[in-house]
């Protein structure tokens, strides 16, 4: 990229981020990168680390070094780690990802030093690993959802996608495998094992935090009657429909498929209503990670203000 170029980048990358300073949205996402951090580090101080547990990503290499080492501190060493982690993938970063993944350091290093000694009794290692993953998934869902960062895998996953084309779920895959390998030559086979339920538990609150506990359906209806169905559904249900132009693969005849987003206490009404009105209709159900519209989340219930609504914004990440 010319030098011009790149200096015309980092300007706009640069006002933006000033801007962003000014919005209830960035520093509601500060707060909960605060509180966040505080609830991993009781998982970590109080469960992981008494039981002699890993983790993943680069707080699962940190807890390497420290269990092998014992010094300097857990929040020290997760800093230094970071790092050249940050001195490699600046570049490859938008400023303000790299601005608020600097701050989510700083604040999980100094969490992770202040909570250290704390201690949370649990007999049966298979409940730690339950609850240590249900707190940290907790913690690390909330300012996820925010657009938060702790910096660390996610900056070098993204180096080695744009540099060498390596996905960056491999990237992921490599480093907790790497940690469950440690995990079983630093200790032995049942600390793997009970770090690898951990990690799923983990993954799995994280992934309810993030999408919401009260999980969407996306609905595909075939039918002989998709404009009585449609009308009902917007009528009875109150929801949104959206027809798509196709063509049956037996038939050649063009037909209006029917699209809605509903939630789960609307699902039953809706199987009772199409049962009434076409019980031949051809109906597809599946999960969505996230809804963002009417009814359903807003925009600025993600965190997005009017500046960021109408302004346009570079990624956060490239």
């Amino acid at each position: 990229m010319p030098k011009s170029a790149s200096n015309s980048k980092l300007k706009r990358e640069f006002v933006y981020l000033r801007d962003s300073l000014k919005t209830v949205a960035f520093w509601k996402t500060i707060v909960l990168m605060i509180i966040g951090s505080l609830i991993i580090s009781v998982a970590v101080n109080g469960l992981l680390i008494p039981n002699k547990f890993f983790d993943g990503g680069v707080n699962g290499l940190s807890l390497m070094v420290y269990y092998v080492f014992g010094a300097p501190s857990l929040g020290m060493i997760y800093f230094l780690m970071n790092i050249p982690i940050f001195l490699t993938g600046w570049r490859a970063m938008s400023l303000k990802y790299i601005f608020v993944s600097l701050l989510g350091v700083f604040i999980f290093s100094t969490a992770l030093n202040l909570l250290h000694g704390v201690e949370i009794s649990v007999a049966d290692p298979i409940m730690v690993a339950v609850l240590a993953g249900v707190i940290k998934g907790f913690g690390t869902g909330i300012y996820l959802r925010q657009g938060g960062s702790f910096g660390g895998l996610d900056i070098v996953a993204t180096v080695l996608k744009k540099k060498f084309s390596i996905p960056m779920g491999n990237t992921f895959i490599f480093i907790n495998a790497t940690t469950l390998i440690g995990a079983y030559l630093i200790y032995d086979l049942n600390i793997a094992l009970y770090t690898g339920i951990f990690m799923f538990v983990d993954g799995t609150i994280i992934e309810k935090v993030q999408t919401g506990f009260s999980q969407r359906k996306a609905v595909f209806i075939v039918s002989d009657q998709p404009d009585l169905i449609a009308q009902q559904v917007m009528k009875r249900l109150d929801r949104g429909v959206t027809f798509i132009e196709s063509t049956g693969g037996w038939s050649h005849k063009p037909q209006k498929m029917i699209y809605t987003v509903i939630n789960m206490v609307e699902l039953g009404r809706l199987k009772q209503m199409l049962f009434d009105i076409d019980a031949d209709a051809f109906i597809a159900i599946s999960n969505t990670a996230e809804v963002i519209g009417k009814r359903f989340l807003s925009w600025e219930d993600e965190g997005f203000t009017p500046l960021e609504k109408h302004a346009p914004s570079p990624p956060d990440k490239g």
